[in-house]
């Protein structure tokens, strides 16, 4: 530890804080993750980033104590999908009214969980972004016991996102026949 001037290291300790507030979400979303996903390498792949991310969340948090602040328990909101108001409130009323009638055109769970693969690839990369940016500002501000942490998450997060931009293919074939059969039953109706 070498930050010296205690607005720096106050600093510092607020955007470790940031960062260790994704990783908090990112357990939260990983266990939903490994609850919810029908695919098993999924699920394998998701158990196996849960400890990864517990260990992001140690070594953030002993980072945070060698700057004399407190880790946070607080939770990120993590970025998702969503559809613009206006089109989001027409689809609400449109299914509203397709349910009543009986004739709903709900997301399947599998339409759910590619759904759920985007926001996953989303998520990893927005944590590969904020990993490296810490790295540079660490650079900035001297603070060079903090890069080999960001550098080693860095990695686990780039491992993650590409395991996820590999499968996405295989994941999108074990959805798919059960989509396609959705959509075809719900034209015919």
């Amino acid at each position: 530890m070498s930050l010296t001037n205690p607005d720096l290291k106050s600093k510092f300790v607020d955007y470790l804080n940031e960062i260790l507030s994704a990783e908090n979400a990112a357990v939260e979303r990983l266990q939903t993750r490994i609850q919810e996903t029908p695919i098993q390498d999924a699920k394998q792949r998701f158990q196996q980033h849960l400890q990864e991310t517990r260990g992001q969340q140690g070594r953030l948090e002993k980072l945070i104590t060698d700057y004399d602040g407190s880790p946070t328990k607080s939770k990120a909101d993590l970025p998702t999908l969503k559809p613009p108001a206006a089109s989001m409130m027409k689809d609400t009323i449109k299914n509203t009214v397709k349910s009543v009638t009986k004739g709903a055109e709900n997301p399947t769970s599998e339409e759910m969980e590619l759904r759920n693969i985007k926001e996953d690839a989303i998520v990893e990369n927005a944590e590969i972004i904020a990993y490296k940016m810490c790295s540079q500002l660490a650079g900035k501000m001297n603070a060079q016991d903090a890069i080999s942490v960001f550098q080693q998450n860095t990695e686990e997060e780039v491992s993650m996102f590409n395991w996820i931009m590999t499968n996405t293919p295989s994941m999108l074939n074990q959805l798919w026949p059960k989509i396609e059969s959705s959509i075809t039953t719900s034209s015919k109706q």
